[in-house]
């Protein structure tokens, strides 16, 4: 279904001498804020991945529009989701010059996500960083056991309820799923290193293992361009 982009609300901050208030150079703020979902959250609407991928493309499209600054308030989110808004972001400053503003936290995803920009900001007590990948599931088998209750499952094959927590993992399960962790790791310092210029093994042996940090440390680590 085809949908008509919703206007950007306009703030005149300053406007050349002379020159028509409609024809004025225009700065976007795209702002992306809590959780980064696939899917849109309780009450509908568009999900945050369509959503700033629509305003992504509108300031693209709007000549007036000079700079895009994305602002950035979230402490990340799901995998596919925020790789889907990287793209978005990059492809965007190949054509407009596109900085991330980081708010409060910009952690894990909303890094990730910040890494398609051309430049990133950060205040100095920004939350930022947790470049790694986590996946967890919730054991019960022994409060099961407790209440006397058993867990009868069906599958197709071996690995279809690796994460259950009806039992314990089998040691095949668990490296299949660490392997799968650290594919999406791989990529995500990939993405980084490419994004900041500091080699991978250099990023996986010192910052890269999940720590959050603040804007300041950021700067001194080169994951931001400047603070303020």
């Amino acid at each position: 279904v085809l949908r008509t982009p919703e206007r950007f609300e306009e703030l005149l901050v300053q406007m050349p001498a002379g020159m028509d208030a409609e024809d004025a150079p225009r700065i976007a703020q795209i702002d992306i804020t809590g959780v980064i979902a696939g899917e849109a959250l309780l009450g509908g609407g568009e999900s945050l991945v369509t959503r700033t991928k629509r305003a992504l493309q509108q300031a693209v499209d709007d000549q007036r529009v000079k700079a895009i600054v994305l602002r950035i308030d979230s402490p990340g989110g799901e995998v596919t989701a925020s790789d889907t808004i990287y793209h978005a972001v990059k492809e965007a400053a190949a054509k407009k010059t596109v900085i991330a503003s980081m708010d409060s936290i910009a952690a894990s995803g909303g890094y990730y996500i910040a890494c398609g920009a051309n430049k990133i900001v950060a205040n100095p007590n920004t939350w930022t960083g947790s470049i790694g990948v986590i996946v967890q599931t919730l054991g019960y088998s022994g409060l099961l056991d407790k209440a006397g209750l058993k867990t009868r499952v069906f599958r197709s094959g071996a690995f279809k309820d690796a994460l259950g927590g009806h039992r314990e993992m089998t040691p095949e399960e668990e490296k299949y799923i660490q392997d799968m962790v650290m594919q999406t790791y791989d990529r995500f310092t990939a993405i980084v290193s490419a994004a900041r210029g500091i080699p991978v093994e250099e990023l996986k042996s010192g910052v890269a293992d999940g720590r959050i940090i603040s804007g300041a440390d950021a700067f001194k680590l080169k994951l931001v361009d400047r603070t303020g």
